[in-house]
């Protein structure tokens, strides 16, 4: 009786161990970094809580990721700003001047002797202006020959294999960081410096507070042990230093609203990210965490991640002609075939003497209706870091194959939305009632033809209009809007400001008062907003 008691005690601690499998390392491992986890949106991406992501790199690997950027963008802190997060320093007039009538990426010269560069934004959106970048056949700054460096800018071929970097030569590189997030560690995480303007305007300024990309698996060649790791489901995140944006809260709403209003676009959180380069773990501030448009985001938003996925960049992210350096894939990479994308370009350029057969033979190949949506609610918002704005980036599309492989446009980084100013507008920081060309009648073929040939189309012009009267009743209603704005404020402003707020040294905003009057001028924005769209509306008709 004694011994079969003792088999009965084992049996049931067997069974109590199966059950506690969850509690299991190799089970929690699988759950938690495996290729086949399942995306834990409501950890990663809380909407509730703002929580803590801790990030460890080793010291020599953080001076190769320094030495790699200073290579591309020279050294850090050039431009001044004696170590702060925040941009203090004043503009170049005759830099400024040299982008008039620019858009963000154009190549520059300005001062004498001759520097040649880059047009980029200025921080908080505040226009364009010429910012000259080394290279290694001039080291003294500029290009030779007054152009973009190899593959930068809007040169066409420049991004082939890269990312979403467009003002250096080459994508920033790797290096392997330990990241802890809700007390799981996930080792060999690849880490990086991601960004355009941000980048470049934070590397130059010595910000401490640098944007960050996280591939899961991104080391994979070098340490095989991490192959087709992902973080808890995700394989790519982004960490966006709100470098532009003193509110914090742009990138964040923008995205939301745009999901609301049935616009596929990546999910958002904040989270407090504390970094450790080897000499102590130190907070660096709040970031906003993004999404990637990957496997998760497509599978979830088109029911299937197996189309091509398109980060479009340089000219032939106009869709005046077609040019495959201009659209690099980021899914099915070894399928040399851009047949769909290259047929919506196409058929969008083709004659439109019979507007039926044109709009029928279109929308079998891109998803217009959903762009119209975007299109209604950005020119609402007032965006303009983006297709028919500063410049031909910050957008992705997807072939979707649940649809018939029909291209549909996703937006891509919303940090200076929410601000009417931009190309053709009254001037950067302008308010609500400034640049506001509600039907685009400004815009030209040659530079931005999906816009131009959609408003010109009376069928495609009324769906537009329809759209953004819905959206001014619905998603962009002044008072809801505004109480999502208070609502996000509230929570994050104990980690923007106070005992554990930012840092001065490694904030870009300069006081809580500078915070404040942000949030406050987007909730301004917002009210007025709304009226002046309804108002152009009426002198429309």
């Amino acid at each position: 009786m004694r011994r079969l008691s003792a088999i009965a005690g084992m049996f049931v601690l067997c069974l109590g161990l199966a059950s506690a499998g969850a509690g299991d390392p190799q089970r929690r491992n699988k759950d938690t970094h495996g290729r086949d986890a399942t995306p834990d949106y409501a950890r990663v991406f809380a909407q509730d809580v703002v929580k803590r992501l801790d990030i460890v790199v080793a010291a020599s690997d953080w001076d190769r990721l320094s030495a790699d950027m200073t290579e591309m963008a020279g050294a850090y802190g050039a431009a001044g700003g004696g170590g702060r997060g925040g941009f203090n320093m004043m503009p170049d007039p005759a830099a400024v001047a040299a982008c008039n009538g620019r858009v963000e990426g154009d190549s520059c010269t300005f001062a004498t002797p001759p520097q040649s560069g880059l047009c980029t934004l200025l921080p908080m959106g505040a226009g364009l202006t010429c910012t000259p970048l080394p290279n290694r056949g001039n080291p003294g700054g500029g290009f030779p020959g007054g152009g973009a460096p190899p593959g930068g800018g809007n040169q066409p071929g420049g991004n082939v294999g890269r990312d979403d970097v467009e003002f250096l030569p080459r994508t920033p590189i790797y290096i392997p960081a330990t990241l802890t997030f809700d007390g799981i560690s996930f080792s060999n995480i690849g880490l990086r410096l991601k960004g355009n303007s941000s980048l470049l305007n934070s590397w130059r300024s010595g910000a401490a507070k640098l944007p960050f990309r996280l591939n899961a698996d991104g080391l994979e060649d070098e340490i095989p042990e991490v192959r087709d790791q992902t973080f808890f489901g995700f394989p790519n995140l982004n960490l966006t230093n709100n470098s532009q944006d003193a509110s914090f809260l742009r990138a964040k709403v923008t995205g939301d609203l745009f999901r609301e209003a049935g616009v596929a676009a990546a999910r958002t959180a904040f989270v407090r990210v504390f970094f450790d380069r080897g000499a102590g773990s130190q907070y660096l501030g709040l970031y906003t965490l993004v999404e990637i448009p990957d496997q998760p985001m497509l599978e979830i938003q088109f029911g299937s991640e197996n189309g091509n996925l398109y980060k479009p960049n340089g000219t032939g992210a106009r869709w005046t002609v077609f040019d495959p350096e201009s659209f690099p894939k980021k899914t099915n990479q070894r399928d040399e075939d851009w047949t769909d994308v290259q047929d919506a370009i196409a058929v969008l350029n083709e004659s439109r003497a019979n507007p039926a057969v044109w709009r029928a033979r279109l929308e079998a190949r891109f998803a217009v209706s959903s762009f119209l949506r975007w299109l209604a609610l950005n020119t609402i918002i007032g965006n303009t870091d983006t297709y028919g704005g500063f410049a031909p980036h910050n957008y992705w599309v997807y072939g979707s194959p649940r649809h018939r492989d029909r291209l549909f446009f996703i937006p891509w980084d919303h940090d200076l939305a929410l601000n009417a100013a931009g190309p053709g507008g009254a001037g950067a920081g302008g308010g609500a009632n400034t640049g506001l060309n509600l039907f685009h009648d400004g815009v030209n073929t040659a530079s931005w033809p999906l816009v131009r040939y959609l408003m010109d189309d009376p069928v495609y012009r009324a769906a537009y209009r329809g759209y953004i009267e819905e959206l001014l009743n619905t998603v962009f209603e002044p008072s809801a809007v505004t109480a999502r704005f208070q609502a996000e404020y509230a929570r994050i402003a104990p980690y923007v400001v106070g005992p554990e707020g930012e840092q001065p040294e490694r904030s870009f905003i300069q006081s809580p008062e500078e915070f404040t009057r942000a949030v406050t001028s987007l909730v301004t924005y917002v009210q007025t907003r709304g009226s002046t769209v309804r108002q152009a509306l009426v002198n429309s008709r």
